[in-house]
């Protein structure tokens, strides 16, 4: 008796699953000898049948967010060159180059920016040049998963000696030494088709490591002369942190802005930085060369000639003596700009100490998140 009813409810059991089943595939099925027109202009496809997800992460959007009111369409099937499916009554084809839909390049639409993001004081270029160029945008402006990994090298070894057959001091032997891992993990929905407005943007999410070096006295040195009366404007009134006066205690985006957005600094009314370099779209990567010896001839009060109110500051780097002989071994092995900041970085930060003289002395600056300066008095060899 018992395994009579073992078989009814075994029989019932295999009926209840073909019937949902057939429910189910009905649904997913359902309509199949209908044709969907799929004429660029008149598509009928239902992209959210299968991208609902998708559709989600739009109507989570702000009102008036790029992209918002746009259908899939103008990006997936509007890209440049290609040739999609049609299957109206005029004509039916597979389609070329895509069938049903493609994955557009950003900079179809939006090429001021990409040629921003291209140019070689961006400072994100490295990102761009290193990935797809649509993922370095997503990377930013969408909920699009940011975990990366930074490599650079460990610390910058040179020596600064002074030459007894020339009477000049010079750099000698420098070289960039280990190297130095970071990862970033930022948390993130991983949404693609969000947007994240630049105004909204937290550049620590990805920088951390930036920020723990600032905190620790590291990343650019800070100003000791904030007193200064300079053409009847303070310093910090003029440059608003160009000269690296911010506390190390809060470090914030405010903190980053007057060096790369320097289009963004409060500067004196009227007057314009033509040594900054204003050609970027995120973030340009200004240099200590850029104030402290092109700034000079521009600077206020100078009348073009280095002098001036502002040149105890602007004109560092022209000043004749040990400055300008660095400067001149630097140029004279082509240096780059980063290889220069380390150079100031060495002698100007916390770590080799006041008036300890910097010539034949072997420096190890080291780079984020560090923020240690380690000197020897042992010459090279």
């Amino acid at each position: 008796m018992q395994s009579k009813y073992k078989v009814i409810v075994v029989l019932l059991l295999v009926v209840i699953t073909a019937l949902v089943t057939a429910m189910l595939s009905s649904a997913l099925l359902g309509q199949q000898h209908n044709w969907y027109d799929i004429y660029q202009t008149g598509n009928d496809v239902p992209c959210t049948k299968c991208h609902g997800n998708i559709e989600a992460e739009f109507l989570d959007m702000p009102t008036g967010a790029p992209h918002k009111t746009k259908t899939c369409e103008f990006c997936h099937r509007n890209e440049t060159n290609v040739t999609y499916a049609v299957g109206d009554i005029a004509s039916i084809h597979p389609g070329k180059e895509a069938h049903a839909a493609s994955i557009p390049p950003c900079q179809q639409c939006h090429t001021p920016h990409i040629t921003d993001i291209n140019s070689v004081n961006e400072s994100h270029k490295p990102l761009v040049d290193t990935s797809d160029l649509n993922e370095a945008c997503i990377l930013c402006h969408t909920g699009f998963d940011k975990g990366m990994e930074f490599k650079r090298a460990e610390y910058l070894d040179y020596y600064v000696i002074y030459n007894t057959t020339t009477s000049k001091y010079e750099i000698q032997n420098f070289s960039f030494e280990g190297v130095s891992n970071t990862s970033i993990s930022p948390m993130s929905s991983g949404a693609k088709h969000t947007w994240e407005d630049a105004s909204g943007l937290d550049c620590f999410d990805c920088h951390s490591d930036v920020k723990s070096a600032l905190e620790n006295g590291g990343h650019v040195p800070q100003s000791d002369n904030t007193g200064g009366d300079y053409g009847g404007k303070r310093a910090e009134e003029g440059h608003k942190g160009r000269r690296h006066d911010f506390s190390r205690t809060n470090v914030t985006i405010e903190s980053c802005k007057p060096c790369h957005l320097p289009d963004a600094a409060d500067f004196w009314s009227g007057y314009s930085h033509p040594e900054a370099q204003l050609d970027y779209h995120a973030a340009t990567t200004e240099h200590c060369y850029n104030c402290h010896f092109y700034g000079t001839e521009d600077a206020p009060g100078s009348g073009g000639g280095g002098g001036g109110s502002c040149a105890p500051c602007h004109n560092i780097l022209r000043t004749a003596g040990d400055h300008t002989e660095i400067v001149t071994s630097m140029e004279t092995q082509n240096f780059c700009g980063y290889q220069m900041d380390k150079v100031c970085v060495g002698c100007h930060m916390p770590g080799p100490g006041d008036n300890v003289p910097f010539y034949n002395r072997q420096f190890k600056v080291y780079t984020e998140p560090s923020a240690t300066i380690w000197m020897t008095p042992t010459p090279p060899p």
